[in-house]
């Protein structure tokens, strides 16, 4: 993988204990749609992120990072990004990155794993949307769907593009789905036969997912997410 120093540009929370980076690599860099890179702390100690952006000409590199106060996992990179306003960086990984097909596409996103499925959305809509792409968002609140806004305005934008945000414990005032993400995209599906689908999320509900979407037909060659990798 290529190692290359970045200048921090932006950084700002985007919603509570959710923030925004963005980085400018001091070289050029590559990379696919749905990959990720790691931040380098030491030797011994890279950390994963998914890369929330297309890849752009001026090479830049946009990262969604959850960081709560008992996570210091996260905190501890933003805290060097904050302080030093640089960091080292590895990439591309993961093999669960965009392909060429015509399938249908589902994108599956729990939380700050939206960061993955918005580069491969990004890249999509750059080519043209000539097939159904549906964007299924899950969070715990709603005050978590940081980027509800943007994806709204896509949807109204593509005809082909179908943007359903899940939350899990939903206010008296949310109108949306509720419950799980995985039960959502079941309940909307008599059958993930024939589909491409795209997993964001916590390794526990990219293992449950894996084995619910079994029951609807889903191909197992067509299922992508860094988790399976793992689990």
């Amino acid at each position: 993988m290529q190692k290359v120093s970045c200048n921090v540009e932006e950084l700002h929370e985007m919603a509570d204990t959710l923030w925004y980076v963005r980085l400018k690599p001091e070289q050029v860099v590559d990379f696919n749609p749905g990959q990720y890179l790691l931040v380098v702390m030491a030797d011994d100690d890279k950390r994963p992120f998914s890369i929330a952006n297309k890849p752009l000409e001026n090479g830049e590199v946009e990262l969604h990072i959850g960081a709560s106060p008992d996570n210091t996992y996260a905190l501890q990179v933003l805290r060097r990004m904050q302080e030093q306003g640089k960091i080292d960086i590895q990439l591309a990984a993961g093999k669960a990155y965009l392909r060429d097909s015509r399938h249908p596409v589902i994108l599956m996103a729990g939380g700050t794993g939206f960061a993955y499925t918005r580069s491969i959305l990004q890249q999509m809509l750059a080519d043209g949307l000539h097939k159904p792409v549906f964007i299924y968002w899950g969070v715990r609140q709603e005050e978590h769907l940081y980027a509800h806004e943007e994806l709204n305005a896509w949807a109204a934008e593509h005809k082909e593009l179908t943007y359903v945000p899940v939350v899990q414990n939903g206010s008296e005032h949310w109108q949306g789905k509720t419950g799980l993400l995985h039960d959502a995209i079941m309940e909307d599906f008599p059958s993930l036969n024939g589909y491409d689908i795209y997993v964001a999320g916590r390794f526990e509900m990219a293992g449950v997912a894996r084995e619910a979407f079994k029951e609807k037909g889903v191909d197992p060659e067509r299922l992508f997410g860094d988790a399976y990798e793992f689990i």
